[in-house]
């Protein structure tokens, strides 16, 4: 979970800036060359609870808290379709299917929080859907968090756009279906959670940075999880599946299934198709949905035996105090064991930058993208990256340069020139180090991750 991409320490050092300063920045602090630019910082909530963790218990105590998150978000999903089916062992096959298929994108990152957010949200709307009671300002409160902590906040809005299509559709074509009230209070939520989720450093800066990347082909078209999954690829056949079955559970659905769970099945079926970067939110939203297909009940000997023996054993441990005892003490357990956790030095120039702490470059550096975050952690202030993993904020203009330079485009020395780049840190196998000696820079530190040349 620590070591797929380099996003983590950016996370950590973010984390650590608002606890020295009280406020995230609203201007890149971290990059020399695109220093004092706004910067909409929507998930500087996350980088402050990582780092706050982090400071207690190091790396486990990361971990700990992401797999919790995880924990969290499927539990509340399992246990509300349970309250709504009545059943136990089918609800739980979908459930931890859809924690499956999202275990492609587990990785130490704000979007664990969007998972817990998003499912809490499935489960207070629907409730609005139904005419349950639920507190109108819990979704405009947990709304104000979430768009500080991941910008996926904007799937909250999808969620309540399924919603309110649904009811419209059912106001226009079958109204015995409708409760006026419902869509009122449907209406309600979406406007007041859009005003929460501009309670935050830069307003509706945080839409503007988020919709501008989604709309940016070049941006989205370079990141790999962003582009759609390759079902060639062994590690997206169980998504195809779960697609598949999702299918199967509609069709054989005895009686239709409300327009709105259409509407939600259907769009997130869509995002997960168009990038593989929403495959967690159809884990989340996926089993919600087809767990309502199950209504019916499946009523067959060896099921219905093993569902009464489920049934009795949780009437025995209701309540919270041993589920919270339990998992409070495996927690504390795993936070203060021997750190077995780390960063590794095979994909994070650790021990590079370890001998740049006693060896600092004078100048301006360029660096691996993948390697902002680390370095950040690590080195600055005293440095400032070239970049980092945060293409939303660089841009597409700077990220074009940043790529001509690492393929040796065009006249990519000038780049070098225009930022005065007088150290870089790359990897050993990148063509830019042989270019670098050629054109009179010296090599100066080379490990198995890491090599550093200066000029």
């Amino acid at each position: 979970m620590l070591n797929q991409d380099g996003d983590l320490p950016r996370h950590l050092a973010m984390g650590r800036y608002v606890l020295q300063n009280g406020l995230p920045p609203t201007t890149d602090v971290f990059s020399f060359t695109n220093y004092g630019k706004a910067f909409a910082s929507h998930e500087w909530f996350a980088g402050f609870l990582f780092y706050a963790i982090y400071l207690l218990f190091g790396l486990n105590g990361v971990v700990i808290l992401s797999s919790t998150l995880l924990a969290g978000a499927f539990t509340i999903i399992y246990a509300d379709n349970v309250a709504r089916s009545g059943l136990r062992l089918p609800v739980f096959f979908f459930t931890a299917f859809g924690a499956v298929v999202s275990s492609l994108h587990w990785i130490v990152r704000p979007h664990l929080f969007t998972m817990l957010f998003i499912a809490i949200w499935l489960v207070l709307i629907e409730r609005l859907r139904r005419g349950e009671a639920v507190k109108l300002w819990l979704l405009p409160l947990l709304m104000a968090i979430w768009a500080n902590t991941h910008g996926e906040f904007i799937a909250g809005f999808l969620v309540l756009g399924a919603y309110l299509a649904g009811w419209g559709w059912d106001y226009l074509f079958n109204r015995s279906l409708v409760s006026p009230p419902v869509g009122i209070r449907l209406g309600l939520a979406t406007g007041l959670s859009f005003l929460a989720s501009l309670v935050n450093p830069s307003g509706l800066g945080v839409w503007t940075t988020v919709l501008g990347y989604l709309n940016n082909k070049y941006l989205i078209s370079h990141t790999n999880e962003t582009n759609p999954p390759n079902f060639l690829q062994p590690q997206f056949m169980l998504l195809l599946f779960f697609l598949a079955l999702s299918i199967f559970m509609v069709a054989i659905k005895k009686g239709s299934i409300p327009t709105a769970h259409a509407l939600l099945l259907a769009g997130f079926t869509a995002l997960s198709l168009t990038s593989a970067r929403n495959v967690h939110l159809y884990g989340i939203v996926a089993p919600f949905i087809l767990s309502g297909t199950l209504t019916d009940g499946i009523r067959v000997g060896l099921v219905q035996r093993y569902e009464n023996l489920f049934a009795k054993v949780e009437d025995g441990v209701k309540g919270i105090v041993w589920p919270t005892f339990t998992v409070l003490f495996f927690c504390f357990a795993l936070a203060v064991w021997p750190p077995v956790y780390r960063f590794d030095p095979s994909f994070f120039p650790v021990n590079a930058v370890n001998w740049l702490k006693n060896n600092p470059q004078p100048g301006n550096m360029f660096n691996h993208f993948d390697w902002g975050g680390y370095l950040i952690f690590n080195l600055w202030p005293e440095k400032k990256v070239f970049i980092d993993s945060q293409t939303d904020v660089y841009g597409e203009e700077f990220t074009r340069k940043y790529e001509q330079v690492i393929t040796l485009a065009g006249n990519w020395q000038q780049i070098f020139s225009e930022f005065d780049v007088h150290w870089a840190i790359l990897p050993p196998n990148w063509p830019l180090g042989p270019a670098l000696l050629q054109a009179g820079w010296q090599e100066v530190y080379r490990d198995g991750t890491a090599v550093i040349y200066n000029h």
